[in-house]
């Protein structure tokens, strides 16, 4: 699977770039408002007897265009997801590469992240591998290590900037874990100070209760529905292709921030239709304020 942006593209993203910071004012960009959303579409090879993929598809697509997100990150995205979706969502634009060494057969999962390409145009953007090898296609003790996807927008209203990781991590909690929040912050810390950072994704721990969320947390990022000035929707996110447990918590899907901003909402999204729901987890949405 090859990264969605053309020679063009990056072309327009420089002169784009070029043309707002010679238009910038001393004060700096105007503040704007962002949803970004986190999404865990649940894989088309699974075997989910009547929650396969091709029985509720069209469901994912209704759930990301309800909300109409200014950027979302997927996981689980297998090539044939990501081309129906991006051929259903026609003002999205995606960018991202699979976890590799699949042979080409289109069965390696992608994080990729989609965007609205009329608001927003990616600077430059890259995939690192969870690994000791993260700027190659690494495999670990078992298969084909986990990868981050990563992007620095440009807002083209009001010149403001964002870069957005996207990920999913393993099942299995413990080093591969902690490397790949390691490697997270790592990238952000070489960031220029005060860049508005989102980290976002199914991390496979649960958020507030876990080393995971502690390491992730650790050097400056917020976890957004923590410091959201509103919170919607249920405190759990995976769930089984069913409704919310009641009683239940265990947030594994989550958006972090850093920098300049601030999380004015943050929902977790539980929409069905005729009892089938789009996914076994629940997307996860924040609106965010990004400022000077």
């Amino acid at each position: 699977m090859r990264d969605a942006l053309a020679a063009a593209a990056l072309l327009s993203a420089h002169l784009v770039l070029a043309a707002a910071v010679a238009g910038q004012d001393r004060d700096g960009p105007e503040p704007v408002r962002l949803d970004v959303m986190t999404f865990n579409i649940r894989t088309a090879a699974g075997r989910d007897g009547a929650n396969v993929w091709p029985n509720r598809k069209a469901l994912v697509a209704e759930t990301i265009a309800r909300s109409s997100p200014d950027v979302v990150g997927l996981q689980e995205a297998l090539e044939e997801q990501i081309e129906f979706l991006a051929s259903r969502l026609p003002e999205y634009r995606w960018l991202g590469v699979d976890r590799g060494l699949n042979g080409g057969r289109g069965l390696s999962e992608a994080t990729p992240i989609f965007y609205r390409h009329r608001e927003l145009t990616p600077i430059e953007s890259g995939t690192f591998w969870i690994s000791e090898t993260p700027a190659e296609p690494s495999r670990g003790r078992r298969r084909s290590s986990r990868i981050v996807t990563w992007a620095r927008f440009y807002h083209h209203g009001t010149g403001q900037q964002l870069v957005v990781y996207n990920t999913h991590f393993s099942l299995r909690q413990g080093a591969g874990h902690l490397r790949g929040t390691e490697l997270i912050n790592e990238r952000i810390a070489e960031l220029p100070e005060g860049s508005a950072v989102v980290a976002m994704g199914d991390f496979n721990a649960v958020a507030e209760r876990s080393e995971t969320w502690t390491a992730a947390t650790a050097h400056g990022l917020r976890d957004a529905w923590v410091v959201a000035k509103e919170r919607r929707g249920p405190a759990i996110t995976a769930n089984g292709f069913g409704p919310p447990p009641e009683g239940w918590d265990g947030r594994i899907d989550w958006i972090l921030v850093g920098g300049r901003v601030s999380v004015l909402a943050a929902e977790t999204i539980v929409h069905s239709r005729e009892g089938r729901f789009p996914s076994d987890h629940y997307p996860v949405l924040a609106r965010l304020e990004i400022g000077r």
